[in-house]
């Protein structure tokens, strides 16, 4: 009970408990996950990340929410070069250029 009042307290913390457990779910239940699912889980994923952006979080929550985002790229990405699906790998390797690109441009 506790918690689910702290939780209302505090919308940010409640953002970032959505995503842990949505990483949760995608490492250890998306074996099975037939493509609407993964369809399903591509826009609670947005609007989990959409949520996320409102609020302003440490540095250390910072660096959380990227790890957890990284798991959760990463089982798109295993999912999309499983099911050989030409568009989604495509778009990766293009996210992956569009990094470079960036990293370049600041100079690192």
């Amino acid at each position: 009970m506790l918690s689910l009042l702290l939780a209302a307290c505090n919308p940010s913390q409640t953002a970032m408990d959505d995503l842990q457990k949505f990483t949760e779910r995608i490492e250890t239940k998306s074996d099975n996950w037939s493509e609407a699912d993964w369809d399903d889980a591509v826009v609670h994923y947005s609007e989990i990340c959409q949520t996320i952006e409102r609020y302003d979080y440490s540095e250390e929550q910072i660096h959380e929410i990227g790890r957890l985002k990284g798991r959760c790229v990463a089982r798109f990405s295993k999912h999309a070069f499983d099911s050989g699906t030409q568009d989604i790998h495509d778009a990766f390797i293009e996210l992956g250029g569009a990094l470079e690109g960036l990293f370049e441009g600041l100079g690192k």
